[in-house]
């Protein structure tokens, strides 16, 4: 299944409400910064999770994109604070907000596609109680995302984190706006409680596998096709699964951990360090370990989908779990 060309053509549904909600606005700096990411484009996954879970129980997907686009706006608002958080230059192959910009425009940017989001939200066109179900559900997602993002800062200064300590902070910073895009789209769509809660279970597990594919990608993968820098959690003393896994296999006083240890969270790491930190975590298995349990979360995601009736629809939603962990970006 072409997943790239399915995002593609059901992010065209999006662009009225992304677009024309960023269009007017003062001053223009502030408004160039924030519509910056949107418009470089990005893969939409969630809105599109949320369009197509809408039509694989009800075929309500058009009536779904406004929340998409919601939601969005509220992954491209984190975007720019997280970058801004993990000091990264780039984003989708371009300046990120707050180098293009400068820092105070980068938080307004992000503070401005934050609200703009609840302004498309009220443009859904579903029952009062629907609306309000929806807009619990994305405050309460956006609540839990600040708590995961908070703890992936705080990770980063403690030694002794766990995998089930890294796995719960990704629940919250990553697969919360997916599970909220794939339970509203079961809301909007008309679902059965057991639909909403499978949806949401199965969006929580392929935001884990998404994450981790992502921490090997932004190891391992190529920076003119991820359009960010390989290396920089390395730099940043990132605690991800790999860097987890190998803390656990080897202690100080082994010359290989030692040396990865001097160089994981070393703001001015040559690249020729980082890349030596990056051969160790392949040497101990570190990587592979990702790669494995990201597959797993994967597989566990699609298991979910037995709440819905055979479709195209429940067969994307299938493909994008494999997609998750084959990507290259």
């Amino acid at each position: 299944m072409d997943i790239i060309g399915i995002l593609k053509a059901r992010s065209k549904d999006l662009e009225p409400y992304i677009v024309n909600y960023l269009r007017d606005g003062t001053p223009e700096n502030l408004m160039e910064a924030v519509r910056h990411y949107p418009r470089a484009g990005g893969k939409m996954m969630r809105p599109v999770v949320a369009m197509v879970t809408a039509d694989a129980v009800g075929n309500k997907g058009k009536q779904a994109a406004p929340f998409g686009a919601a939601l969005e706006l509220i992954h491209n608002f984190t975007l720019v604070h997280d970058d801004l958080m993990d000091n990264d230059d780039t984003r989708r192959g371009m300046q990120a907000v707050h180098v293009k910009w400068d820092m105070p425009t980068a938080i307004l940017a992000g503070d401005a596609l934050f609200a703009k989001a609840f302004e498309v939200l009220a443009d859904l066109d579903v029952s009062d109680e629907k609306l309000r179900s929806l807009l619990r559900l994305t405050a309460q997602s956006v609540w839990v995302l600040a708590e995961g993002q908070a703890l992936d800062t705080n990770y980063e200064n403690q030694p002794n984190i766990t995998i089930k300590d890294y796995i719960g902070m990704v629940e919250k910073k990553t697969s919360v706006l997916f599970a909220a895009a794939a339970a509203g789209g079961a809301i909007i769509g008309g679902g059965t409680d057991k639909q909403v809660s499978d949806m949401y279970d199965y969006a929580i597990l392929l935001g884990i596998a998404f994450q981790l594919w992502d921490d090997v990608i932004g190891l391992i993968g190529d920076e003119e096709v991820t359009g960010k820098p390989v290396g920089s959690d390395i730099r940043n003393g990132k605690r991800t699964a790999i860097v987890i896994h190998a803390m656990n296999k080897g202690g100080r006083g082994h010359p290989k951990f030692d040396e990865l240890y001097s160089i994981l969270g070393k703001a001015d790491a040559s690249d020729e360090q980082v890349k030596r930190a990056i051969d160790i975590l392949e040497e101990v298995g570190s990587i592979d370990y990702a790669k494995d349990r990201a597959k797993r979360y994967a597989q566990c995601a699609r298991d979910k989908l037995g709440c819905l009736n055979d479709s195209d629809h429940k067969r994307f939603l299938m493909a994008l779990a494999d997609f998750a962990v084959t990507r290259k970006s």
